[in-house]
């Protein structure tokens, strides 16, 4: 077994860190609006889906400027796994997002567990060329402990398991979501597009 020189353990050491700091930074940017600076964390061609969007980065901020104002989110990222191969990157986030608003006429608290899969590229520096959002399962709680919150079960009737309450949500607040979306409850969609990213960067998936 071959072994890296501390030259290029450095090297990848450093390109993680800068990776994890357009991934931290790109979120923060987001959740607080500061948009001319979200732009910066990726390349002008980068492409993003998530439940509610698809497209490319600079119509992703127009729109998230909307829903920034009536619907806003937190997002909370978890340990990101990075694999570099030169200047491309394979990134892993899990990642929760919160939301407080009310559903069926109960204030309630809305919890997605999701991971994102990203596309890093270094030219000059690194960056984001495409992000997508693998969906796991999502929890809605009432905000007041002992509120009674009963969600009909047609309301969720053909929705997909991992993210009907999100779909719920956003649906009731006039926004589109797609039922085509990456989700554990499609587990040969979810490998494909990993060995499809990991096939980009010329990394071994396993």
């Amino acid at each position: 077994m071959s072994r890296d020189t501390p030259l290029e353990t450095e090297t990848a050491a450093n390109a993680t860190a800068r990776i994890l700091q357009v991934i931290t930074g790109e979120r923060q940017a987001r959740d607080r609006g500061w948009w001319n600076q979200l732009s910066q964390y990726y390349h002008p061609e980068a492409r993003i889906q998530t439940s509610w969007f698809s497209g490319s980065i600079a119509e992703y901020i127009d729109a998230s400027k909307r829903m920034a104002v009536s619907d806003p989110a937190g997002h909370r990222l978890g340990q990101p796994a990075i694999r570099v191969n030169g200047d491309r990157a394979i990134a892993e986030v899990p990642m929760t997002i919160e939301f407080r608003g009310e559903v069926l006429g109960v204030e309630a608290d809305l919890t997605v567990y999701i991971r994102f899969l990203h596309r890093m590229e270094r030219r000059g520096e690194w960056r984001t060329l495409g992000s997508v959002a693998i969906f796991e399962r999502d929890t809605i709680t009432p905000a007041v402990p002992g509120t009674p919150l009963t969600i009909p079960a047609d309301r969720l009737a053909g929705l997909r398991p991992s993210y009907r309450l999100l779909t719920l949500w956003l649906t009731e607040r006039g926004h589109a979501v797609d039922q085509d979306r990456y989700g554990l409850d499609r587990p040969e969609e979810v490998q494909r597009l990993y060995e499809d990213a990991y096939g980009w960067a010329d990394l071994a998936i396993d």
